[in-house]
């Protein structure tokens, strides 16, 4: 059951004033998005869950600077897991470079098989899919499609326009499709030679 905002606020207003159990109702409140964006980009439940409690804490920590006008509750939460999320690559991936460029302009929404495999799709499934595409594009799948995130939300999370998240889902769509339709295909091609191994024999 949606969360009223107004009772979002009674409880960010709580435990910004220190009330542990508050902070907790917002735990349970959010925490199954997070979980979902951190697992969709680690691939390791215990790794997700892990993060997923330092996401918790840092933002019982940096509370009291939080400010709701300024970015929804949920989309600060994904921030932090952004933010958590890129530390845990560079410590396991030194190396790694994050400078995602994107475009301003704007791009339609086409709901298809993508999106509805990522609604439908179980964990390890989606998990499996999904490390096939660019991370920009799996992040914005994550928010957008799965986590429901509006276009203004996302990006405030992702720091970018609303005509950027677009164009990035917008990709990220195509780029999901191209993966599903090629696993299609060579499923069906792998069930034909199989097919015609059993006539021959």
């Amino acid at each position: 059951m949606p969360v009223k905002p107004e009772d979002n606020r009674d409880l960010l207003r709580k435990a910004q004033q220190g009330d542990a159990e508050a902070f907790g109702r917002l735990y349970e409140q959010h925490a199954t998005a997070i979980f979902r964006y951190l697992y969709a980009h680690l691939y390791d439940r215990q790794d997700a869950e892990d993060l997923t409690s330092d996401v918790f804490i840092k933002a019982w920590q940096t509370l009291q600077k939080y400010n709701e006008r300024g970015i929804p509750f949920l989309a600060y939460l994904f921030r932090i897991a952004r933010n958590r999320l890129v530390d845990h690559y560079r410590q396991k991936r030194p190396n790694i470079h994050f400078s995602p460029a994107f475009e301003n302009s704007k791009a339609d929404e086409n709901p298809g098989p993508a999106d509805t495999f990522l609604e439908k799709s179980g964990n390890q499934e989606l998990a499996n899919v999904l490390s096939l595409i660019k991370e920009d594009y799996r992040t914005v799948l994550v928010l957008r499609i799965i986590n429901q995130l509006s276009p203004e939300e996302t990006a405030k999370v992702l720091g970018r326009s609303i005509g950027a998240v677009r164009v990035l889902q917008h990709r990220a769509l195509e780029a999901l499709r191209q993966v599903i339709k090629g696993q299609e295909e060579n499923k069906n091609e792998h069930e034909s030679t199989h097919k015609n191994s059993i006539d021959c024999g």
